[in-house]
């Protein structure tokens, strides 16, 4: 098996991309390879496809390649063992490195076609339209590992790895602008006339106004208004810590024999216990998550140091303790608050003191207590064996 091993992304533009190429065998014990090599791409794609009331359909399609490179991993012929690593470094070019020349019949405007513009992110639509046309694009970035066998060998192996583009924009505080656009409406209403501000009118009254559209009271009026032209896309939203609770649920499980002579099984029961562990309100201080935060800085996180007599994670022979940690947090965003809850299936809870592994010392002398004053003394051997 052939595998890229590296970070997805996001990246932006002149980030540099680092990684692996691995192959390892599943069962296999040998590959013969020629080459190994590893390509960096970035490729813009369209795809159009017609349809005709005989259920034709003519495809159309745009392939862009906005650069490439490519690096030899490994160059044989060699009978490999599948266990083998490559390392690769690429860096993702800050603009096109491409040309569009005898890709389309005419040359447009509307498009984009300096052949160094700067890298477009990753970009992805598909839309299907029963009257029109079906419409696909994208913008993808990816690596390519190839494994290429000898010639009149077989086993080439090719595996794709995409990789994420964040572009960034390069004004801090863009200048929006405004565009000023006015329409005039009219309307004609029964409801216009001042018989009707206080009352509704009869169903006579509104089936003569059905047929009398000409005649009803007018009003006249005119909307402004003010749009931007650009727009900075939005970070994330803005998230408060407000609460946290957290609770270490215990569970006991017995295992007991039954006292009926007719009961052929054992008898397994649980029971479950919660110790609180702290519980702190946060509503005051406006802690905004942006990014990782430690809640055992904020609050005093002491497994069983409101009860003392708590017990270790143990198994024994009827008797089963473990633990769950639970965390209950209450955020806020735009006004509203939620609190989702956090159950760690699995938590062990160690005894406080530390003995290190090792075989357990054996007796290795005999203590002898005495009933006398403690002056007496111990015969001696030769004494013993004389006696």
């Amino acid at each position: 098996m052939l595998r890229i091993n590296v970070f997805p992304g996001p990246y932006t533009p002149g980030s540099p991309v680092s990684g692996t190429v691995s192959l390892q065998g599943d069962g296999v014990r040998s590959l013969q390879v020629q080459t190994i090599k590893i390509t960096f791409r970035g490729r813009s794609k369209t795809k159009v496809t017609e349809s005709s009331s005989n259920n034709n359909r003519t495809h159309h399609r745009g392939r862009i390649t906005l650069f490439q490179y490519e690096r030899i991993l490994f160059t044989g012929p060699y009978s490999m063992n599948p266990s083998h690593e490559w390392s690769f470094d690429f860096v993702f070019p800050e603009r096109c490195q491409s040309s569009i020349r005898n890709q389309f019949k005419r040359s447009s405007n509307a498009f984009n076609e300096d052949s160094h513009q700067p890298l477009p992110g990753s970009f992805g639509h598909s839309t299907a339209n029963f009257v029109r046309a079906d419409i696909e694009a994208f913008v993808r970035y990816e690596l390519e590992a190839v494994l290429v066998p000898p010639p009149g060998s077989r086993g080439g192996i090719e595996r794709t790895r995409l990789l994420t583009l964040s572009t960034q924009r390069h004004e801090p505080n863009p200048d929006p602008g405004l565009f000023f656009a006015r329409r005039q409406r009219e309307v004609q209403s029964l409801y216009l006339s001042p018989e009707y501000q206080y009352r509704l009118p009869t169903f006579k009254e509104k089936l003569k106004a059905g047929i009398s559209w000409g005649k009803l009271p007018e009003a006249h009026y005119v909307l402004e208004a003010f749009l931007p032209t650009v727009g900075v896309l939005a970070s994330a939203p803005s998230v408060f810590l407000r609460h946290v609770k957290v609770q270490l649920v215990s569970r006991t499980t017995v295992r007991c024999v039954s006292d009926s002579i007719w009961s052929s099984d054992d008898v397994h029961e649980s029971d479950y216990t919660y110790e609180p562990v702290d519980e702190q309100d946060f509503g005051n201080r406006n802690i905004e998550l942006t990014d990782r935060l430690d809640v055992a800085e904020l609050m005093d996180l002491t497994i069983g140091g409101r009860r003392p007599s708590l017990s270790p994670s143990f198994k024994t022979f009827n008797i089963i303790r473990t633990y769950m940690f639970r965390v209950y947090v209450t955020t806020e965003c735009g006004k509203k608050k939620d609190e989702p809850v956090f159950v760690s299936p699995e938590f062990v809870v160690m005894p406080k003191d530390y003995s290190p592994p090792g075989p357990f010392p054996f007796a290795t002398e005999v203590l002898v207590h005495s009933e006398d004053d403690g002056t007496a003394v111990l015969p001696s051997y030769e004494a013993a064996v004389k006696s």
